[in-house]
């Protein structure tokens, strides 16, 4: 068992190791799954999953035929919305949240920096960012846009139109605009 091992190496928690485990597994099948929906194909999809994800050729070419066989292609030309409205209706989850956040228990003045969530379509994402009300409030102006920590990204599906220290704003491409809107609390 490999994480009993590692934590045996590392003087760690069995349970621990295997969560961070499973965490790596999951991140590295979605990098996969962004670059095969990005377009790249054959020996440049097998560098790029090495380069990204720090996995060997071996390693790689597992990630690529688990993902082959775990979601098999429809025809050649034919788009699949499905996935992009999965992944958009991460992000509007996420962003609800994150309105609640922003708009604080009314209880006193609002706070001058906001401790949100990342806005990215990684459904197991929880992580925290740290930004400017007023910069959170420019965001919020468009219906299309969402804060997500810089890394997390998924040019498949959305456009980088901004990059900060602490935050990457990007905006959903066209196929999803209709839902991202419909679903914004603000509209």
């Amino acid at each position: 068992d490999l994480a009993t091992w590692l934590a045996a190496q590392g003087d760690a928690d069995r349970d621990q190791v295997a969560a961070e485990l499973e965490v790596g597994a999951r991140r590295r099948a979605f990098v996969v799954d962004e670059l095969v929906d990005a377009g790249f194909t054959g020996a440049q999809l097998v560098v790029l999953t090495m380069q990204i994800t720090g996995v060997d050729d071996a390693g790689a070419q597992a990630l690529i035929a688990a993902r082959a066989e775990a979601e098999p292609h429809a025809s050649e030309g034919v788009e699949v919305p499905k996935r992009d409205l999965r992944l958009a209706q991460n992000e509007i989850l996420f962003r609800s949240v994150n309105e609640r956040l922003a708009a604080g228990d009314g209880s006193g003045p609002s706070p001058s920096v906001l401790e949100l969530v990342c806005e990215c379509s990684d459904s197991e994402c929880l992580k925290v960012l740290r930004i400017e009300a007023a910069e959170y409030e420019w965001i919020r102006q468009n219906p299309r846009h969402f804060a997500v920590l810089p890394g997390h990204e998924a040019p498949a599906v959305e456009d980088v139109v901004e990059r900060h220290e602490q935050f990457v704003v990007v905006e959903k491409h066209v196929e999803t605009h209709e839902q991202v809107e419909a679903a914004d609390p603000r509209q």
